[in-house]
């Protein structure tokens, strides 16, 4: 798309396996399963440490020198699989493979479908190298993955279907003509979503008239959303790009394509789109939105005419410096790890007509230079630049903290904006005591 840079710098990010952090708390009968060297379960542990002391839902399976040259991983990580499901009992295990597994040539594809026809019940293989993806798209691949769980039609379609078949036997009674209902589209928010932030969407679109709001994915692996032709496909998160085309190529769905429901610009604009398209009247939601800028008008006074900077590093810069714009911020230069044009179109159309400069992949060598000719405000980067750029005398907001936050929707909304707020305040109150 014409207004976007392109520098190919290198990924200064986690990796994917980062996403277990808060997938293992939505998925709550699942276990996710690392396998990978000491090298990463070393990066989970410090990283993720006080969700391992926690007991959580994750492990590692580290590997060792005799996997390397092993004819088959099918009897290591069968014996590692048994010892989870006899202390967790779960529904589904995620065998997590990192960039090690897939640098060795290692094919643990053939050895999850042994001991998952073993075990009877699912054990998915998802890749979570971080070769060429960031910590947020592990989330993507959990998702592509659990689609296949996802029905194809309702219960209540299948009972229908199951009594048509009984009567095609009897022959010498009358065939009652069947009662057909219409067929009617469901709504299904993709993205995982606290159940709260869930509830909260769900709760605006049932004052807007859509009673029935499904949520994929589901906590439980036997509730998971019907997804056909009919249904309709509300992305939340701006990183589930092979997700939502593997719901367009196999389902057939149609997918919104829109802002995402973060801050209350792109909340109303979300729930504006998805009652468009199902003919609802939306006239509620400008009042709302109305409502929750007043509700932020202590915190935009700070952010007003501010210079802020976005490194790139989670997928979530440009819905986030499309709020920070309509909240009276420049955005002096927005950097992030990959565009992908189709689902972050509105997106991306709502920047440029801003002229916010977008930058893809940016190299941060050359950002460093940008940022002394810039001086913003405030730098959004991840954790590894945060300190060094402080010891320089910027403020820095951690990138990853939006992911673990909940940002979506109205209600939410105070909790975002103070994101930014924060940083600035705190160095506020340090040159007030004396601190230069």
């Amino acid at each position: 798309m014409d207004g976007i840079q392109r520098e190919n710098g290198c990924l200064n990010t986690f990796c994917p396996i980062a996403s277990v952090a808060w997938l293992h708390r939505k998925m709550k009968d699942s276990f996710f399963l690392i396998v990978g060297t000491h090298t990463c379960a070393h990066f989970i542990q410090t990283a993720l440490d006080v969700m391992v002391y926690a007991h959580s839902r994750f492990g590692f399976a580290v590997l060792e020198e005799s996997d390397l040259v092993a004819p088959s991983m099918t009897g290591e990580l069968s014996s590692v699989i048994d010892e989870v499901v006899a202390e967790w009992n779960p529904k589904v295990i995620f065998v997590m493979t990192t960039c090690s597994v897939d640098i060795l040539k290692m094919d643990l594809e053939v050895s999850c479908k042994e001991i998952s026809k073993k075990l009877n019940f699912p054990v998915l293989l998802t890749s979570a190298s971080g070769i060429d993806g960031i910590f947020t798209q592990g989330e993507d691949k959990v998702l592509k993955a659990l689609l296949p769980f996802c029905p194809t039609v309702e219960e209540e379609e299948k009972e229908q279907s199951e009594e048509r078949k009984s009567k095609w036997f009897f022959f010498n009674k009358e065939e009652e003509k069947p009662v057909e209902k219409p067929k009617v589209s469901n709504l299904v928010l993709v993205g995982a979503v606290t159940d709260g932030t869930a509830q909260q969407l769900q709760w605006e679109l049932k004052k807007l008239g859509l009673d029935k709001v499904d949520v994929f994915p589901e906590g439980d692996l036997a509730k998971m959303p019907v997804i056909n032709e009919r249904t309709v496909v509300a992305p939340l998160q701006p990183y589930l790009n092979d997700t939502l085309a593997t719901i367009r190529r196999e389902r057939g769905a149609t997918v919104l394509t829109t802002l995402f429901p973060i801050g209350p610009d792109g909340t109303a604009q979300f729930l504006k789109d998805i009652c468009q398209h199902f003919q609802i009247d939306a006239s509620r939601v400008e009042e709302r939105e109305k409502q929750t800028w007043q509700e932020l008008e202590p915190q935009l006074q700070m952010l007003r005419g501010k210079k802020i900077m976005f490194l790139g590093d989670n997928l979530l810069e440009l819905p986030l410096a499309r709020f920070l714009t309509a909240c009276g911020v420049e955005i002096v230069e927005l950097g992030t790890p990959y565009v992908h044009s189709k689902d972050m179109k509105a997106e991306l159309e709502t920047l440029l007509a801003k002229q916010v400069p977008i930058i893809e992949g940016p190299d941060f060598h050359l950002q460093l230079k940008r940022i002394q000719a810039y001086k913003p405000d405030l730098i959004v980067t991840g954790l590894a630049l945060c300190n060094p750029l402080e010891a320089m005398g910027y403020r820095t907001a951690w990138s990853i903290e939006f992911t673990f936050a909940q940002i979506h929707g109205f209600v939410n909304a105070i909790d975002l904006i103070k994101m930014f707020t924060k940083p600035l305040r705190k160095w506020q109150a340090l040159q007030e005591h004396g601190w230069n």
